[in-house]
């Protein structure tokens, strides 16, 4: 057995993303331009149309009615672009991070992404409807409380209570709701890789993290703040530039000045920040599922199997 396709722990899995996230870097960025570039436009294309419709629409109406109607077709309209261009960036990452892990020849995998769009897209639904019933539980919980307290549905009351309970009270729903959402953790993969719909990918995913539910929730949640560390000191870097710039001009119309002047820099600079990072998060998913399915389908052997299969056909 290859040592690379061992079951990895904590500590390899991490060092396996940076590795992977190395190798197929270029790929990686020119793969989120390509899609970032023909997504905004997409986007901006449709926002333009709807926002002619809407109004002529009022135009026509000038009327209550009218203004709902608009703000639910736009809604109809543009959640599920901005959908499929999350999901089609994901996928991409995940389909570079395969080609990686098998030791294939890296290609920007447009093909393959959007030929498992709606398979994706079918997860995305699927965990929504899911998310459904703990916020509604919430939603229950807290009108029942406000009529225990006597407070009705005089909701604003629940700001005069002590702020210790409301913190307790938001964090224990808050660790509750993210272990509940690692249960969609490999649903993605499951839908690129074993071509499964909906729930079906769901039920696959949490069958995959039986055993390591709360291992791969904490790495998750561990990798989730270093990335967001790595984002904010990227970010912070760029303010403390800043900072020692408006030092050296010696007042604080110098940082407005400077501020002003450099705002289009910052934003693509933040963009840039994004465009970066937009890749570990697939990579992460992706060794995930590779190294569940070692653990559980012997995946390894597959891998094994499929290198010999392309040595003997390269020496036939």
């Amino acid at each position: 057995m290859h040592r690379e396709y061992l079951p990895m722990n904590v500590a390899a899995l991490m060092d396996r993303v940076f590795d992977i996230y190395k190798t197929t870097f270029l790929y990686q960025f020119a793969f989120s331009i390509v899609i970032s570039l023909a997504s905004s436009m997409l986007l901006f294309g449709a926002v333009f149309v709807f926002v002619i419709v809407g109004v002529i629409m009022y135009a026509a109406f000038a009327n209550e009615a009218a203004i709902i109607v608009i703000v639910i077709i736009g809604l109809l309209i543009l959640l599920p672009l901005y959908m499929a261009w999350v999901y089609l960036s994901s996928s991409g990452h995940i389909y570079i991070s395969k080609q990686a892990f098998y030791k294939e020849k890296l290609t920007l995998p447009f093909k393959e992404t959007l030929r498992a769009l709606l398979r994706v897209m079918s997860v995305g639904i699927a965990q929504f409807i899911l998310m459904l019933p703990p916020l509604i539980f919430l939603a229950f919980v807290f009108i029942a409380a406000s009529f225990v307290a006597d407070i009705g549905w005089d909701l604003g009351q629940f700001f005069v209570l002590h702020p210790a309970f409301i913190i307790i009270a938001s964090i224990i729903f808050g660790l509750a709701f993210v272990a509940y959402l690692n249960i969609f953790a490999l649903s993605v993969p499951v839908a690129i890789f074993e071509k499964r719909l909906f729930f079906s990918a769901v039920i696959r995913s949490f069958q995959l993290l039986q055993g390591d539910f709360w291992r791969i929730l904490g790495l998750r949640v561990l990798w989730f703040f270093m990335v967001l560390l790595f984002s904010y000191s990227a970010q912070g870097l760029l303010m403390l530039v800043f900072g020692i710039i408006t030092f050296i001009g010696g007042d604080m119309y110098s940082l407005i000045g400077l501020w002003t002047l450099t705002s289009i820099f910052q934003v693509y600079a933040s963009m840039a920040v994004s465009l970066l990072i937009a890749p570990m998060e697939g990579i992460m998913s992706a060794l995930i599922f590779f190294n569940q399915k070692i653990k559980k389908d012997g995946l390894d052997i597959e891998i094994s199997l499929e290198h010999l299969s392309k040595t003997a056909v390269r020496h036939g």
